[in-house]
């Protein structure tokens, strides 16, 4: 070989490298070049999870080679379709935007399974109602002149009675649970009075209480003890402690009272407003002033105090702790529910789901429907809530820029629960029938 072609070729091989070197460089950094603007650009990543684990991963209808738990960082910026895919559950698909440089998270994103609901039993009711814990469903039966509440987590072998008491035509009925539904009270109301019966959903036994709680005007739980039970009569106000059997005479003059890391609180009525109070050694210490309306306590996570006034259906929030500006939350709301870790509130005045952020102190609107919402509650597992629209049982992925209206069970209206970890859906319908939809396995 001539000295001059070994200069040739050592010339085209060392222009190669410095070609070469700079692109693997740049390709090694997270650069590429985009075909749509013509320019390099440096990439984003995407981090994505799902439940279940070992999802396939499609951006724009190709396949990445990681299954989920996946952190891809060769993404393009701009929008782009991703999707997950796992044999024998339902594709989950979402457009998501990415920036150069930044990461774009879809994490814990649930997946569900593409089964069909199927009918597992009949139950006759007269009214039911489910667990704080949604796990527990009890519901009321007429046999001849008696009625017996059941408890049941929706299989046969789990039935159990929990009371049997005569039937009286001329009342009415009407269930409640306790803080964490250890309790569950059957009031018999006849006019504006009330009786009580309350029964242990542990145990099925019925609790044996200290004074008798017929004629009685009001009846509250505790929002933060599941055992204290307040009834209200025409001329005095108990505290009953179930564990203990003990009552406890409460002051003339309060509307409602509760318990807040071992002090009491309570509303009265004072000058045209509602008084919120803590009561510390026989004195009343004023945390914030309301406007009139028939408010109850319920449970909110400290150090906040939840109110809902049913004269005007709105929810309140009090920070126990800001004097100054205690009032956090005042919406108009016909259902809520906390989830799992106490952080976020989801909320609804009937046709739509809100989200507020306790820690952000921010309200988002989720979604607005034409159909008013019958039930909802949080999926035990990732950020999705499920509720029910004209009779049919949805799931909405709550961190999804665009979310999808996932239907899980049709045209079956009632009341749902989940079983066996939240890998199965059960729903008793208005008609009688109980279904169950598998979502996990």
């Amino acid at each position: 070989m001539s000295n001059r072609l070994r200069l040739l070729l050592f010339l085209a091989f060392l222009l190669m490298f410095l070609i070469a070197a700079p692109l693997l460089v740049l390709y090694t950094a997270g650069y590429r070049f985009d075909m749509g603007s013509g320019h390099i650009v440096h990439t984003a990543v995407l981090n994505i999870s799902s439940i279940p684990r070992n999802a396939n991963v499609y951006i724009d209808g190709q396949p990445e080679t990681d299954r989920t738990p996946a952190v891809i960082e060769t993404v393009l910026p701009g929008e782009h379709e991703i999707q997950l895919q796992k044999k024998g559950y339902i594709t989950w698909t979402q457009n998501l935007f990415f920036k150069s440089r930044e990461a774009t998270f879809a994490t814990d994103t649930v997946l569900f399974l593409d089964e069909s609901p199927e009918p597992i039993q009949e139950l006759t009711s007269i009214q039911s109602a489910i667990s704080p814990t949604g796990d527990l469903l009890v519901y009321l039966t007429q046999e001849s002149s008696w009625l017996e509440l059941w408890s049941t987590t929706g299989f046969e072998d789990s039935t159990r009675l929990l009371m049997r008491l005569p039937h009286d035509a001329s009342s009415e009925y009407s269930i409640s649970f306790s803080l964490s539904g250890d309790y569950i009270l059957l009031a018999r109301e006849e006019g504006s009075f009330s009786e009580l019966t309350i029964a242990d959903t542990q145990n099925g036994d019925l609790v044996s209480l200290p004074i008798p709680l017929s004629d009685t005007l009001a009846y509250w739980w505790d929002t933060q003890r599941d055992d204290l039970l307040y009834v209200a009569f025409t001329d005095t106000s108990y505290q009953i402690d179930l564990t203990a059997s003990t009552e406890t005479l409460l002051m003339d003059d309060m509307e409602r009272m509760t318990t807040f890391d071992d002090r009491d609180v309570l509303l009265t009525e004072h000058n045209s407003r509602a008084v919120l109070s803590f009561l510390e050694d026989d004195t009343a210490s004023i945390i914030t002033y309301l406007p009139l309306g028939t408010y109850f306590f319920v449970p909110a996570p400290a150090p906040l105090i939840g109110l809902f006034d049913a004269q005007h259906e709105r929810l309140v929030l009090i920070d126990s702790e800001n004097r100054d500006q205690p009032i956090l939350l005042n919406e108009a709301a016909a259902q809520w529910e906390w989830n799992e870790n106490d952080q976020q509130l989801l909320y609804s005045s009937g046709f739509d789901l809100r989200l507020y952020d306790r820690y952000q102190h921010e309200s988002d609107t989720l979604t607005r429907l034409s159909d008013p919402i019958e039930h909802l509650t949080w999926y035990p597992q990732g950020s999705v809530v499920l509720y029910q629209a004209a009779g049919t049982t949805y799931a909405l992925a709550v961190q999804d820029p665009q979310p999808e209206h996932l239907a899980l069970i049709e045209e079956a209206p009632g009341l749902f629960w989940f079983v066996d970890d939240a890998q199965n859906l059960l729903l008793l319908s208005d008609e009688g029938a109980m279904w169950k939809r598998p979502l996990q396995k």
